[in-house]
């Protein structure tokens, strides 16, 4: 009986392990996956203030040349 007890502890704490380094690379994922997605939405918000003052620029621009 003791074999079975003892078979069972040690597969249970293979499982813990295992469960274990797979929440860690779960976790690991998931913030390199929002980092990203914060990193993408900073991107593109940067190049709208671009964008932006590249319009402004132009119609700045094409005021001083209608005067």
């Amino acid at each position: 009986m003791s074999t079975i007890t003892d078979t069972k502890r040690t597969t249970l704490g293979y499982l813990g392990k295992a469960l274990k380094v797979t929440l860690g690379a779960g976790a690991a994922l998931g913030g390199s996956y929002l980092f990203s997605r914060i990193r993408d939405k900073h991107d593109a918000e940067t190049s709208l203030n671009r964008l932006e003052q590249m319009v402004e620029e132009v119609l700045a621009a094409g005021g001083d040349a209608e005067k």
